[in-house]
Formats: structure tokens, sequence, C-alpha cells
């Protein structure tokens, strides 16, 4: 397994799909215990933080 760092970049711009649901999803996590304790339990097992969602448009993420 490679142990490489990845990044989203949601160019759907102007609906940042991606970027919506991961908000949601860190949502229900802060709310949730449950949810609490797995994404730690991932997060010791994989040795990585959360990956980060960055919003763009299609032309400037073409261009980074």
């Amino acid at each position: 397994m490679k142990e490489l760092n990845v990044a989203v970049v949601d160019c759907d711009y102007p609906q940042h799909s991606i970027m919506k649901q991961k908000k949601r999803d860190m949502e229900v996590v802060k709310t949730t215990p449950v949810y609490q304790n797995l994404l730690v339990e991932q997060a010791g097992r994989l040795k990585k933080k959360a990956y980060p969602v960055i919003g763009s448009t299609p032309a400037s993420g073409m261009a980074d």
C-alpha cells in the first residue's frame, strides 16, 4: 500500500456537491458519538487525517 496523502478538488461549480456532502457528514459526526468513535478508530487505523475537499471552478482546477 502506498501511503499517499490525497485531497479532493470539487470543480462542480456552482453546486460544489462534494463539499456540501463533506459538510453534512462532518455535522453528523460532530453530533453523534457513534460516528465520532468510528472516525477516531479509522484515523488511528489508517494513521491519516480526513482528506480535505477544496472548492474550485473547472478552469481554475485544471490550472492548479
